[in-house]
């Protein structure tokens, strides 16, 4: 009798201590961010479809719950009724609360502009004369937020993705950085056939980029599943299944 009552005296205290999940079954934070990831496109997207493959290497089953991004995050960060969120980049600030996977996907920004701009790039300086569309609230990188800063670079902010490109379109901006897939993706999907002919890219990255699957450190066992999923990972990349899911995106074929 005493003796089980120390056990479930520790038990209690495990569980109030941090969050316990079912080593089989793992509940992540997910967003809108076609063609990466999106409720409605084929096993939620690319990224949604890598990190349910690799987990599934260890026998892990991932249910998604759809979210505004920061809505998302702060359900993963509490690690309660969700484990850990897709995907986010790695910053001093949140590895205080997460743990990191290694990086799930390795994305490039560039700039979208009309295909009758004869554009070409190589320091902020060279982007000074021109009026560049971008994302309330989004980050394009240090190089970017300091030139902006600074006023080396015209930049006209709009709330959505795609009121820059449309404005793109119409010659109203110049320059519209974003991810080369997303923006494709955005031009197949908000602009009409007419206006998404007139778009192409300049291959040069703005940045590059690594995303991670996030794990709250609240969540007991998230270093075991983190290097469960990292394992799944690296089985899918040498299989050559990864590089197939890459192919599948670039062909359109998460699209819903």
């Amino acid at each position: 009798m005493f003796r089980s009552f120390i056990q479930c005296i520790l038990l209690i205290t495990c569980l109030t201590s941090a969050t316990v999940w079912a080593a089989d079954t793992v509940k992540l934070t997910n967003g809108e961010w076609p063609p990466y990831l999106s409720k409605e496109y084929k096993h939620h997207g690319l990224i949604s479809h890598i990190v349910t493959e690799a987990f599934k290497q260890s026998g892990v089953t991932v249910e998604y719950g759809f979210f505004p991004w920061k809505r998302a995050f702060k359900e993963a960060q509490e690690g309660k009724k969700w484990a850990g969120s897709v995907v986010w980049t790695k910053n001093p600030d949140r590895e205080a609360d997460f743990v990191f996977s290694d990086a799930v996907i390795e994305l490039k920004e560039v700039f979208f502009h009309r295909k009758d701009l004869q554009f070409d790039w190589s320091t902020m300086k060279d982007l000074s004369k021109y009026k560049i569309g971008a994302s309330i609230g989004y980050s394009y990188g240090d190089a970017f937020a300091k030139a902006e800063a600074d006023k080396l670079i015209n930049v006209a902010r709009t709330a959505k993705d795609e009121t820059s490109l449309k404005k793109l379109a119409a010659g109203r901006i110049d320059l519209f950085p974003a991810t080369l897939e997303v923006g494709y993706a955005l031009i197949a999907d908000k602009l009409d056939e007419a206006s998404g002919k007139l778009l192409t890219n300049h291959p040069k990255p703005l940045r590059e980029t690594s995303y991670h699957l996030i794990l709250s450190k609240k969540v007991a066992n998230s270093e075991e599943l983190i290097k469960k999923f990292n394992e799944g990972l690296a089985k899918i990349k040498s299989s050559g299944a990864y590089d197939k899911m890459l192919t599948d995106s670039i062909d359109g074929k998460y699209r819903p």
